[in-house]
């Protein structure tokens, strides 16, 4: 069974993965009650990292569809378990390779004891027992679309208690009977009934709900069956998978991977034009599709003011005055909603020497 709540993280195979914040969380249709808070090591400065280059191991099942729900290298800070993925704990975890760690083996983390040692008396632990996702280890940071799909939430998953579960959730039928899932997001971009596109970004990262710090909580559920938790990863342990319910490996290429879509990056030229001093020819650009531009200029007294507006890739020319040094800044949002800034060099226009015509 599905147990709402959920922090961030996951991934590749090893070792000291120092978690992300999460919180214990509830069955679906119990009552809410006062929640309990579970602390465990910050998340941000370590832990093993997804980068979308790792290689697990394993073939993709036959109905793989997943790839990253980010982009670019991130801390898994919690794991999927295999022994116990219903938040309940039985002291013990087992990751997708059948790696498994216990109390009575490694030892509990002392400052958070869901958390075992792979080693005994290392600080090698993976977290945690009972979870029924992965926690990414994103501050604050774009969350895209795993898959194209339909947005089933977009919303507080108990919309009474703002500190509860997994605060701002956001949930995608993706119409082969899963959803995926989104957790303790500190902005939604999406609405219920709305398409989606792989890679779109849903919204951003957060700390909502019973989080106790910045992250992403992303799960796989099956959606006929209660939404049972499944395991994207599959299992390639070397005995039977202790759980029931996983579909094999669901990501497009058997290991994890970031969208194959193309990223902004704005380039911005502003440079006095030869033949006028007081024209400054100004261009903007960068990959991707569907791109919105705004152009920005910055005043010698610090003024900014929006020269182009909601424009595609382009070029202009401003009037500046003599004396007078301008900056520009290009924004750009790509139409799956990413976003790039960067600014010109600093664009003196020369002071009119005695005599010379104004």
């Amino acid at each position: 069974m599905r147990v709402l709540v959920f922090a961030v993280t996951f991934l590749l195979l090893f070792l000291f993965g120092v978690p992300a914040q999460a919180s214990q969380a509830e069955p679906p249709g119990q009552k809410s009650g006062k929640y309990t808070r579970w602390f465990y090591p910050s998340q941000m400065s370590y832990g093993p990292i997804e980068d979308g280059t790792g290689n697990i191991g394993t073939g993709p099942s036959p109905g793989a569809f997943l790839t990253l729900p980010f982009m670019g290298p991130h801390y898994i800070t919690s794991l999927f378990d295999h022994c116990y993925p219903t938040y309940g704990t039985d002291n013990r975890l087992c990751r997708y390779d059948g790696t498994t760690v216990s109390a009575s083996v490694g030892g509990a983390d002392p400052t958070f004891d869901a958390g075992f040692a792979q080693t005994p008396g290392r600080q090698d632990y993976l977290y945690y027992d009972g979870h029924d996702g992965y926690d990414y280890g994103l501050y604050f940071e774009p969350v895209a679309a795993a898959a194209s799909g339909t947005v089933m939430l977009a919303n507080w998953l108990d919309p009474n208690c703002h500190s509860c579960l997994s605060g701002q959730t956001i949930e995608i039928n993706h119409g082969n009977g899963l959803l995926t899932f989104y957790g303790h997001l500190s902005q939604i971009k999406v609405s219920k009934g709305q398409h989606v596109s792989r890679g779109q970004v849903i919204g951003i990262s957060g700390m909502t709900g019973s989080a106790t710090g910045p992250h992403l909580h992303f799960g796989v559920y099956n959606i006929h069956r209660s939404q049972t938790p499944v395991d994207p990863y599959g299992w390639s342990g070397s005995y039977p998978d202790p759980y029931q319910w996983d579909q094999g490996d669901l990501w497009l290429t058997g290991s994890p991977r970031f969208a194959d879509i193309p990223l902004p990056k704005v380039s911005l030229r502003a440079a006095v034009n030869p033949e006028d001093p007081t024209a400054i020819d100004v261009s903007w650009s960068s990959p991707g599709s569907g791109n919105t531009f705004n152009v920005y200029v910055v005043m010698q007294d610090g003024t900014m003011k929006l020269w182009s507006a909601n424009s595609g890739a382009g070029s202009g020319v401003f009037r500046g005055r003599h004396g007078q040094s301008y900056w520009f800044w290009a924004s750009v949002t790509t139409g799956l909603g990413w976003s790039d800034a960067r600014g010109s060099t600093l664009v003196p226009v020369p002071v009119i020497n005695h005599g010379e015509a104004q």
